[in-house]
């Protein structure tokens, strides 16, 4: 067993800017060198970095690990700490709400608290309730970007920017009918949540007041739901009727941040997957070819890009260890931080036959993207049926799909080490696109 005071050398992490789908080669090296590597986190101090599949399942799932270190007389309470605050602060994770507790109001709702009150609207039999409208609302933008094939003379290629055109607008509409928003009001909400989810840190002044109006029309829409929620099987119904009771109860305040924390990361954790996602079937074009005659294997198809593709989020959040816990041969001390390298998790041979090849027909695929345990992301199944739905319409209307080798991707850093990485726009042309 290993321990901090005779740990080798230590490594500055993340170790640079992702590419597409190549690992950095340092998670081969530390994944075959006993027990865990250690980093300088940037903005968060030293770590252990946990590349082995077994071992970053263990701090997802092993209850003496959170995202706050443990409780001390000088420690905030839950909500707030080092590791939460870098959470709350990166550009993929922000609510658009404050989720300190200002003077005279309730504290914001804790992670727990935000899972207990939007699991009962995001199960995945309530998701796939919403499988119909989402084919649907995929097929009416492909419709839309085909009309564009008639402006040109025959033979021509159409070209659009397919994050504009396809990606966004899919997720955000989807979300409009996850709050089961009016027609009517459907246009200027998707404009919100698309400008309330934005990736540059600090937010402009724009971002910030389309986060502060989708919080309004949230208070808007809880207030007049019925106050049991009984009266509707959409998201903000489901919170209300678990918001609890008594000291437990969260106030309408409380939902529309717990709406806010849920709805936001999603959204931009949605975009991003999918444009990553796009541009690696581009590398592996038969494997498009081969998802468009064999349309069966889009779940599984889905399930191998997000294993396979690392350029959406190099890590986990930090990890406090609440006692002394051995993880992979090293005892890691009370207190002391631990962060999950999920894309080297997902190459780990040891885990997955053949890692470095990508296979949509693969079988066993226990891939950690989505979290493990009581972190995994409570949005899983809503995303996962999404990014089906899309990739399955790509793959049977679009034909000759191709998108250009720009160089136009982008990257953040949060202050907990994570690298969070898409492609936008997405310059694409097509031959044609099939009713």
């Amino acid at each position: 067993m290993t321990h901090p005071e005779s740990a080798p050398e230590v490594l500055r992490y993340p170790f640079g800017e992702p590419h597409l789908l190549d690992l950095d080669h340092r998670y081969a090296g530390l994944r075959d060198t006993e027990g865990l590597g250690r980093v300088e986190v940037r903005d968060l101090g030293s770590a252990w970095l946990c590349s082995r599949y077994a071992d970053v399942r263990r701090i997802l799932t092993d209850s003496r690990f959170g995202l706050t270190p443990p409780a001390d007389p000088a420690t905030p309470p839950d909500g707030a700490g080092p590791a939460a605050d870098a959470a709350a602060r990166c550009p993929v994770a922000a609510t658009g709400a404050n989720t300190a507790a200002a003077p005279g109001r309730e504290p914001a709702p804790t992670s727990a608290q935000v899972t207990r009150v939007t699991r009962g609207g995001l199960k995945p039999r309530q998701v796939e309730r919403l499988r119909g409208a989402t084919e649907k609302i995929a097929d009416e933008l492909l419709d839309g970007l085909g009309r564009l094939d008639r402006g040109g003379p025959p033979g021509a290629r159409a070209t659009t920017d397919l994050m504009a055109g396809f990606v966004k607008p899919l997720a955000a509409e989807v979300l409009c009918e996850l709050l089961d928003i009016p027609a009517g009001e459907r246009p200027g909400v998707r404009a919100r949540l698309l400008g309330a989810a934005t990736t540059a840190s600090p937010p402009s002044g724009a971002d910030q007041e389309d986060r502060r109006a989708l919080a309004r029309r949230l208070a808007e829409l809880i207030a007049a739901r019925d106050p049991a929620g009984r009266s509707a099987d959409d998201l903000l119904s489901a919170m209300i009727r678990a918001r609890g009771e008594g000291e437990e109860r969260l106030s309408d305040r409380q939902l529309v941040i717990a709406a806010l924390r849920l709805l936001l990361p999603g959204l931009q954790n949605t975009v991003l997957m999918l444009s990553n996602f796009v541009r690696a079937l581009m590398h592996h074009r038969s494997e498009l070819e081969r998802l468009r005659h064999r349309p069966d294997l889009v779940p599984s198809a889905v399930e191998e890009l997000i294993r396979f593709t690392p350029f959406h989020s190099t890590s986990t959040f930090p990890r406090y260890a609440s006692e002394d816990v051995e993880v992979g041969g090293t005892l890691i001390r009370r207190g002391e931080v631990a962060v999950g390298a999920l894309c080297a998790a997902n190459r780990d041979e040891r885990a997955f036959t053949d890692p470095d090849s990508f296979d949509i027909g693969r079988g066993e695929n226990a891939h950690l993207g989505f979290g493990m345990g009581t972190h995994h992301c409570p949005g899983a199944a809503l995303a996962r049926m999404q990014l089906q739905v899309a990739i399955a319409a790509l793959a049977r209307r679009v034909d000759d799909l191709y998108v250009a080798p720009v160089a136009n991707a982008r990257s953040v850093h949060d202050p907990g080490g994570r690298v969070i990485g898409w492609f936008d726009p997405l310059p694409a042309t097509w031959s044609a696109i099939r009713p």
